[in-house]
């Protein structure tokens, strides 16, 4: 997803304010949230809206009505794989993704819970 800055805060394009909270069952961990906002270009394909880091891909991903599936799979030191599900209303979208994966040699699970609201338009780079 390309990033948009208060300079390019009208456009044609879909500017969304994301939250992301992190939980780590196993570990006894909830990170905090955050929030962040990203300028989705319109008519960009469906895995174009799933937040990520840049050594991770969205693959596999399916919409059917109001409900998105895919897979993300990310590379690196800390590799992971996730399945997620996101569920659109309005100018909306609510939804979690699913990582198994190792960190720091363990096995790790994580759960992202993701909340996207459309905040208004701007200019996709």
């Amino acid at each position: 997803m390309a990033g948009c800055d208060g300079a390019r805060a009208q456009g044609a394009d879909d500017l969304f304010e994301v939250t992301v909270r992190m939980e780590m069952p196993g570990m006894g961990m909830q990170m905090p949230a955050m929030t962040q906002r990203s300028c989705v270009k319109k008519g960009a394909s469906d895995g174009d809206a799933v937040p990520h880091q840049d050594n991770c891909t969205v693959t596999n991903a399916k919409r059917t009505g109001n409900k998105l599936t895919f897979t993300m799979v990310c590379t690196g030191r800390d590799a992971m794989t996730g399945n997620g599900e996101f569920t659109y209303a309005g100018e909306g979208y609510d939804g979690t993704i699913r990582f198994k994966g190792k960190m720091e040699g363990q096995d790790m699970q994580m759960t992202q819970s993701i909340a996207g609201r459309r905040v208004g338009s701007c200019t996709a780079r």
